[in-house]
Order: C-alpha cells, then sequence, then structure tokens
C-alpha cells in the first residue's frame, strides 16, 4: 500500500485534528468511514476507492496518534489487522525492518455520527475548483482569527465574506461570478472548518450546495475518493 494515500484518506477525515475518532468499515470493495467533529458543526462522509485490507470494522480512536507514527515509515507499508474473539484489536503496519503497532479502540466508544435523511432544497450551487480553493484559503489565512464566512446572493452574484458582522469589523470578501441562483440574505458557517475541508481535497473537482434553511453541502470526486461534507449554520 502507498503510505500518501492512507495518509490522504485520514486527512479527509481527520480535517486537521477536528475529527480524533472514527470507525473505518469495509463497504462495497472500498474503505469508508463517517465523521462527525468536536462541535457537531460539520458531519461527513468519505470513500476511498482502495481494496480493503481489512475486515469488519476497525475503530480509531486517537488520529493524531497514528499521523505521528505514520511518519517513522516509508511509502511502500503493510497493514495487517489484528482480530481476537471476532473484533480487531490492532493495526501492525510495517516497511522493510521497521514495524508499527497501533492499537484500535472499541467502536462502541466511536461518536455515532447523524444520519442526514432529509435534505433541504439548495438555491446555490458553485464549482469548487483550484481556484475558488486557493482564494478562500489566502483569505481565510489573511484574518486567522475569523470564525465565519457568509455567502450572499446578491443582483446575480454569489458573495463569500470572510468574518461577517453585522457591525463594522476587518471581513474579506470575493464574488464568484454571475449565478442564476435566487437572492439570498448572507448565512454563516465555519470559515475554520471549510478551509480544512478544501486543504483535504484539493486536487479533486467538488461542488458546494448552500441552503438558507442553514446546511450547506460539498461533494468532492476524484480517482481515488469520494468525499462529501455538511456544515451547519452558525448563529451571528
Amino acid at each position: 500500500m502507498e503510505k500518501s494515500k492512507l495518509v490522504s484518506f485520514i486527512n479527509r477525515y481527520y480535517l486537521a485534528g477536528n475529527c480524533e475518532a472514527v470507525t473505518l468499515k469495509e463497504t462495497n470493495g472500498t474503505v469508508g468511514c463517517d465523521l462527525i467533529d468536536g462541535d457537531q458543526t460539520v458531519v461527513g462522509k468519505i470513500q476511498w476507492k482502495t481494496k480493503p485490507f481489512m475486515t469488519g470494522a476497525l475503530g480509531i480512536n486517537h488520529t493524531g496518534a497514528l499521523t505521528k507514527m505514520l511518519s517513522a515509515v516509508g511509502e511502500n507499508i503493510n497493514i495487517d489487522v489484528q482480530e481476537a474473539g471476532g473484533k480487531n484489536y490492532a493495526m501492525k503496519i510495517s516497511e522493510g525492518s521497521t514495524k508499527l503497532t497501533f492499537m484500535l479502540a472499541d467502536t462502541s466508544v466511536i461518536p455515532a455520527v447523524p444520519t442526514i435523511n432529509q435534505e433541504p432544497d439548495y438555491k446555490v450551487s458553485i464549482d469548487v475548483n483550484d481556484e475558488f480553493i486557493n482564494k478562500f484559503i489566502k483569505a481565510k489565512n489573511a484574518l486567522p482569527d475569523a470564525k465565519n464566512f457568509a455567502v450572499q446572493v446578491k443582483n446575480g452574484q454569489v458573495k463569500f465574506i470572510i468574518n461577517y458582522t453585522t457591525i463594522n469589523a476587518d471581513n474579506i470578501s470575493f464574488e464568484i461570478g454571475s449565478n442564476d441562483s435566487e437572492e439570498m440574505e448572507p448565512i454563516c458557517f465555519s470559515a475554520d472548518k471549510l478551509k480544512e475541508v478544501l486543504t483535504a481535497n484539493k486536487g479533486d473537482m467538488g461542488t458546494l450546495h448552500i441552503s438558507p434553511d442553514g446546511l450547506a453541502r460539498i461533494d468532492f470526486t476524484g480517482s481515488d475518493f469520494e468525499s462529501s461534507y455538511w456544515l451547519v449554520q452558525l448563529q451571528n
């Protein structure tokens, strides 16, 4: 297995430390997981188009520790999942003479991820490409303390506003071309979470959908991964 692809998969759910614990599952001949961050403002679903390296489920409770351990091995690794009594309890990762043992958690201690059964009508949809990703990340990095971003549709223009507020404050805004979407008042989501989602999925093509009912969805499709995230509205 290529370590870089495993790390890329981890980055898509770990989101720079926002989601430490997940359950990896063998799904339709691939490896996948659902995620929820600590403050429950983003949930997601990741699918890695690779031959499963385990049977059943793996409880990953300390992703930060796993990523640090992976730095000790090179690119071509082997993974052997240890099982006893019908439960997976450890991952043995090796490269040449270097061997790692990462202990797995019981899946019952991994936070449950809610299922979004009925989604609202999304009024705004925009393409998420490298241009958009770079523009958003640069704006967020320029305002590192900004907690939110707003999306507004006015006169056919979709505007993103980093650090939106109804009072005078520093902010950065940019527009994403013309759009036939309906007018929409500013609606806010986590700027930190979107930045990490965009960073983790850079290189894959995506689409961002916004609903005035308080939900945003972003989908990415690439040669190795398919990822979907839902962001919950932040209150001003």
